[in-house]
């Protein structure tokens, strides 16, 4: 396939635009791939910090002694 895909002319400008968007799509996979996992991870650990002060905040005033 490979070898098919050299010996193809790029006089083509429908081609060039497929080889260019091919290479734009590549690029930008994963850039959003990882930027989503670093988003949702930072989303995740700004959640369980402001659960954490609130917690905190409380001190032992709920707690139940049985």
């Amino acid at each position: 396939m490979l070898s098919a895909l050299l010996q193809i002319q790029h006089d083509s400008p429908r081609m060039e635009s497929v080889y260019f968007w091919s290479a734009v799509l590549i690029a930008i996979t994963p850039i959003v791939v990882f930027g989503g996992v670093g988003v949702w991870l930072l989303r995740k650990y700004w959640r369980e910090r402001r659960a954490g002060t609130r917690n905190a905040e409380g001190g032992t005033r709920n707690e139940t002694t049985g």
